[in-house]
């Protein structure tokens, strides 16, 4: 037998134990969304995914272990989508903060559902610091970019009245509210409309690269 093909079983066990944990972390996620956090359990969770409670033992320490693992993949998924969309912006700031902030409104990050498991996980922040540690180890990277856009914007601009620092904040803090709009009125608010209310402030801050957007009836 080759080395290639004794390689192979290995590879597909592993592949076998990652596809596993996923749908534990999709099941747990799609259970918080429905029962909100307090009435998720390991018996939701391993319903949801059609595995057995060994699994979930196989994998997970216990279901606090989850709930890390659960927030840390949806850390990394909003991580990469506005990571990626930074690097796709070039060398043109403005193009660079276009994507990141657009990337907060993609369909894949900005779902009722995550929006709903997003907002579980932050009311748990308080007695659980661990998640908190999760979540501010990336967003103190996403916070760094956005205060370097604001600034690079704002030098390019002679906008000198513009603090980066607070707008940074300020922009966060504009995304975290239409975020809460969109999960509490789903039907007066889309994520289209969310995402142009974002970019109408941005175009306050700095009008002479983000031209206001028409209104449209």
């Amino acid at each position: 037998m080759t080395l290639s093909a004794e390689k192979k079983p290995e590879k597909k066990r592993t592949a076998t134990r990652e596809a596993r944990r996923q749908q534990l972390i999709e099941a747990t996620i799609d259970s918080i969304s429905i029962r909100g956090f307090s009435a998720t359990t390991l018996s939701t969770v391993t319903k949801g995914a059609n595995l057995s409670h060994g699994v979930v033992n196989f994998h997970f320490t216990n279901k606090e272990t989850l709930y890390v693992e659960t927030l840390g993949y949806l850390a990394q998924e909003h991580y990469d989508q506005w990571h990626s969309a930074v690097k796709n912006g070039g060398d043109d700031p403005v193009k660079q903060l276009t994507g990141l902030v657009g990337a907060d409104f993609h369909p894949k990050i900005c779902s009722q559902k995550k929006l709903a498991v997003w907002f579980a996980f932050w009311g748990q922040a308080k007695y659980r610091p661990n998640y908190l540690e999760v979540h501010n180890d990336y967003d103190d990277q996403r916070l760094a970019n956005l205060e370097r856009l604001c600034s690079e914007i704002a030098e390019d601009g002679g906008y000198d009245h513009v603090d980066p620092e607070a707008t940074a904040r300020r922009i966060e803090a504009v995304i975290d509210g239409l975020w809460l709009q969109l999960l509490l009125y789903p039907k007066m608010l889309n994520r289209e409309t969310a995402k142009n209310d974002c970019f109408a402030y941005l175009s306050d801050v700095f009008p002479k690269h983000f031209p206001r957007l028409p209104i449209t009836k």
